[in-house]
């Protein structure tokens, strides 16, 4: 059985993830070849319910990890790699340390605990947005 078998019996009815798409077969290898660095819960995630837009103008769940970097430029965020943003400044991702979830608010740079891990985090946001 898998870790998310209870959301792929709903999507397509309705939900506010029906729009996600499974990641492409070469990302899936990508995502695949460093799974074993990733935690399950967003590997399964991403190869069985996708990624995208949850809900409308709600959470924007990205195809793979980005180093935030590339979104803020020179700033100091290391250890952390985003997943998502919630469409109105805050970025989403994980401390590398421990893959815990944290939330960033793009204004200032705070680091925000968000959840011990991405099935917890991932779930919660399907919840507030549904």
């Amino acid at each position: 059985m898998g870790m998310y078998d209870d959301l792929l019996a709903i999507k397509g009815s309705g939900s506010v993830f029906d729009k996600l798409t499974p990641v492409s077969p070469a990302k899936a290898d990508e995502i695949k070849i460093l799974s074993k660095a990733l935690p399950d819960g967003y590997v399964s995630f991403l190869l069985d319910i996708g990624f995208g837009e949850i809900g409308e103008v709600g959470y924007m769940l990205y195809d793979g990890l980005i180093d935030p970097l590339e979104i803020y430029g020179g700033k100091g965020l290391g250890g952390i790699l985003l997943f998502g943003d919630d469409l109105q400044g805050f970025n989403s991702g994980f401390k590398t340390e421990n893959w815990s979830v944290v939330e960033i608010d793009s204004v200032n740079l705070t680091v925000y605990d968000a959840a011990s891990d991405f099935q917890c985090f991932i779930r919660g946001k399907i919840m507030e947005l549904g």
